[in-house]
């Protein structure tokens, strides 16, 4: 063995190092397994999780971020019992500011088709508003033609409404049978479009004066969609909008969102989410560190006579600590770097099946995360094979070639 140099780490220090993990085998293997498991974890949550934010963020964007959305109640807790007022978009549409209102309307239906019936969702909407509701990305056809004004008893069907309701996929021109009237399709309403879009996507829409005639009570909006002329304008027209409402209710039993706030709500909660998952998977990251921790301290025990020699022939604290500490890096490393693959296949598969599923989730290679995983894994191992470092480095030269 040639001298070891006073300058600490050298290139014989790794290949010591590289040849001292390679005798240990199997619980070479074993140790590093843990720091795989922990990095692929947190890796595959992160990706999927920036995945989902840019996901959200392309959906709003398509919506538009001169967009206001009107629901009923005064919070989410109320908002599924409260109602807005039959004659809330016409007050909106008189606002200073107000480019187009969009009103939609809902009721759950007993639908038949083939013989086979099921309760389904029927949305109910202006006909003149389609080519707007285009625009905002809350509609987009597929195949067949728009609804036509004063069209009482035609049906729009949402792509997963057509392919996954019914045994049989329903075809434009066959009919459906809505409370005893008969329906019939005139064109399917193509999913992809906003994520307030996407409540069209498994529904059956139709004019509102269709869902009238087949309504007991009388219809009020269950969301109203504001788009504004400029998005410069959002918060006056806002404050008009809470304004006009209030005052014809009384209260002010209703919510106000911007698409703006939609999205940073969900990033929050997005956020906050993938938190949590990465705390939980960095439990198992702690787990693989006790385990190289628990590896080094076997390792300096079954080499206390190496130590010993190692120190009569000039090697110093340093040169012995930097040697343990080596390879606990070692074994970070190269968790951390098989890890980051493990992680990043796993995300991509997630991606896969949402695609599959109708939501389209982006998962694209960030270096930035793949470094820093496989640096803080190298670390992590480092950290914790310090104190077994330590201890070996502090060996009595003398005691430690007695052993045995």
């Amino acid at each position: 063995m040639s001298k070891l140099r006073e300058s600490g780490i050298d290139l014989e220090l790794f290949k010591r190092s590289a040849t001292s993990l390679r005798k240990q085998g199997m619980r070479t293997f074993l140790t590093t397994l843990g720091v795989v498991i922990g990095i692929a974890a947190i890796v595959a949550l992160i990706a999927v999780g920036q995945g989902l934010n840019t996901s959200v963020q392309e959906e709003f964007e398509k919506m538009g971020s001169n967009t206001i959305i009107v629901l009923p109640g005064a919070n989410f807790t109320q908002s599924t019992f409260a109602s807005l007022e039959e004659n809330d978009p016409k007050r909106i549409e008189s606002i200073n500011g107000v480019e187009d209102v969009f009103s939609i309307y809902f009721k759950s239906k007993q639908v038949e088709f083939e013989g086979v019936k099921r309760s389904s969702v029927i949305m109910g909407l202006n006909p003149e508003k389609q080519e707007g509701m285009k625009t905002i990305g809350m509609l987009g056809l597929k195949e067949g033609r728009d609804l036509a004004d004063n069209e009482k008893f035609a049906v729009l069907l949402g792509e997963r409404f057509q392919e996954e309701s019914f045994e049989n996929d329903i075809q434009i021109k066959q009919r459906l049978l809505i409370e005893g009237k008969s329906y019939k399709v005139v064109g399917i309403n193509e999913s992809g479009g906003s994520s307030f879009g996407s409540m069209f996507d498994n529904a059956i829409v139709m004019p509102k004066e269709g869902l009238d005639e087949i309504s007991e009570e009388t219809l009020t909006p269950f969301r109203i969609i504001v788009k504004v002329y400029n998005k410069e304008d959002i918060p006056d027209v806002k404050k008009r909008i809470t304004k006009v409402l209030e005052k014809a209710h009384g209260e002010e039993d209703f919510q106000i969102m911007t698409a703006s706030q939609i999205q940073e709500s969900a990033g929050a909660i997005l956020g906050l989410v993938q938190a949590v998952l990465v705390g939980i998977a960095a439990i198992s990251l702690a787990v693989g560190s006790i385990g190289i921790m628990n590896t080094m301290f076997m390792s300096t025990m079954e080499r206390t006579r190496e130590i010993g020699i190692m120190k009569a022939i000039g090697a110093t604290n340093k040169h012995i600590r930097n040697l343990f500490l080596i390879e606990a890096g070692f074994i970070g490393a190269g968790g951390g770097i098989i890890g980051v693959g493990i992680g990043f296949v796993i995300a991509l598969v997630v991606g896969v099946i949402a695609d599959v599923s109708g939501f389209p989730l982006r998962i694209n290679p960030d270096i930035v995360l793949f470094l820093g995983a496989v640096l803080f894994a190298m670390s992590v191992g480092m950290i914790a094979g310090y104190i077994p470092a330590k201890r070996a480095s502090e060996m009595d030269p003398v005691d430690a070639l007695g052993h045995d």
